[in-house]
């Protein structure tokens, strides 16, 4: 393959990966909204298909790099600004498609910290109330004692 071919191969990965970032941004966001306690159910759909898309960028990932190494060698450079050359086209694009995929990375690791620290906070909430559920069920226990059970009779009288 060509420097050019490498070039635009990698060009269509980055753009594919842009893609999956911005459908992983939106879940993130939507993630953050569902981050109570009525919004459970969904939150776990949501990381379901989060997981997917981690999946599907791990497998472009993979490729993009064996194409990358590729290019480095045909090239002999060691990182993609050190090609200058003008005369491959769509170097330019495929710097800009890293660049915003990089942002995207950056934008959805903020998100993730700050879902993180709700779904913290939510725990807390939760194990609290829980903690008071179980200290009222004590209270409740030891002013209310339950009945003493009383021992089953063996014994039948068959008189009549």
């Amino acid at each position: 393959m060509s420097p050019e071919q490498y070039v635009q191969r990698l060009t269509e990965i980055s753009h594919k990966k842009h893609k999956y970032m911005q459908d992983m941004y939106m879940l993130t966001v939507e993630q953050s909204k569902t981050i109570n306690e009525d919004g459970l159910e969904q939150l776990d759909k949501i990381i379901a298909a989060r997981q997917t898309l981690i999946e599907q960028v791990d497998k472009l990932d993979e490729e993009f790099s064996v194409y990358f190494q590729r290019l480095k060698q045909v090239l002999g450079v060691k990182s993609l600004d050190e090609i200058k050359s003008p005369g491959i086209p769509g170097v330019k694009e495929l710097q800009q498609s890293i660049k915003a995929v990089m942002g995207l990375i950056k934008d959805i690791t903020e998100l993730d910290k700050q879902n993180n620290n709700k779904a913290k906070k939510l725990l807390d909430e939760l194990g609290n109330e829980i903690r008071k559920i179980n200290q009222g069920k004590r209270v409740n226990m030891a002013y209310n004692p339950s009945p003493v059970m009383q021992p089953p009779s063996y014994f039948i009288d068959k008189k009549k």
